[in-house]
């Protein structure tokens, strides 16, 4: 069973309540099991409190040694995401960060 399954589900779901040390150790344990090298992750301006706990997946994860990029937008008003510029940080991070290239 995946970690965000079942009991653990609804612990995801509540976990801007809970501590650094236990959201930290979710974390871990959910980036070991789904085995992820890297993380980008959406900071919604719609909800600053998500978007707090989201700040606080992203130091775990980089405690874990992983690379991670954020970038912003507003899931309530499209108009405040930039594509031309998230794709060309995110582009940028999988190159450059990542060493990744383009197949195309």
């Amino acid at each position: 069973m995946l970690l965000a399954e079942g009991e653990l589900k609804g612990k995801l779901m509540w976990a801007p309540f809970y501590g650094a040390q236990y959201k930290d150790d979710l974390v871990n344990k959910i980036a070991k099991q789904w085995k992820i090298d890297a993380g980008i992750i959406h900071l919604n301006r719609v909800c600053e409190g998500t978007a707090q706990h989201q700040m606080e997946i992203k130091n775990a994860l980089a405690k874990m040694g992983l690379p991670v990029m954020t970038f912003e937008g507003n899931m309530a008003d499209e108009r405040e995401f930039d594509e031309v510029r998230t794709a060309r940080m995110i582009d940028l991070f999988v190159t450059e960060t990542l060493g990744l290239k383009k197949v195309a």
